[in-house]
This record gives structure tokens, sequence and C-alpha cells, in this order.
């Protein structure tokens, strides 16, 4: 008798249970949207900070003339191999301060 009262109101309430049901599916689904969200976020705002503080380094290099300001750390060994006479002539210029 009570299994049969059991299956009756499931068979009776299945859209309500299935209602219920996709109502904690969706609150799920939303929270791990929003906690993506901010981890995408967090990110974002991580790598702008590794992006400004790269770019406040490279304009203080071009401020003191140092070349990798200009060709990045790789590009100024580079140049230096490429034109190693830039090197001697900027030691006999004054320094720019």
């Amino acid at each position: 008798m009570g299994l049969a009262l059991i299956i009756w109101i499931i068979v009776k309430l299945i859209w309500l249970i299935a209602g219920a049901a996709a109502v904690v599916g969706l609150f799920f689904l939303a929270r791990a949207i929003v906690r993506e969200g901010r981890r995408r976020a967090e990110l974002r705002a991580a790598d702008r900070a590794a992006f400004r503080f790269r770019a406040d380094q490279q304009h203080r290099w071009v401020l003191r003339g140092d070349d990798r300001g200009i060709y990045g750390v790789e590009g100024a060994v580079l140049m230096h191999y490429l034109y190693p006479e830039r090197g001697r002539a900027r030691r006999l210029l004054p320094l720019r301060e």
C-alpha cells in the first residue's frame, strides 16, 4: 500500500518534481557561470596589471636611453650583437638625465 501511494504521488506531481529539479539545476548552472565570470575577471585584471607594469618598465628604459625600452630585452641583445659600434658610440656621448 505504501509503495503504491508513493508511485501515485510521483505520477500526480511529476511536473512539479520536474520543475523543482529544473530550478535547482538552473541555480547550480547560474552559480557556476558567475564563478567562471569572476575567475576570468580576476585573470583579466592580473593580465592588465602585468601589462601596465611592463609598459611602465619599458617607458622608464626609454627615458634612460636604454635599448630594451624600444627593442625589448631579447631585441636589445640582438641589436647589440648586430650593431656593436652603437654601444661604443653611446659611451662617448654625455649621459642624458
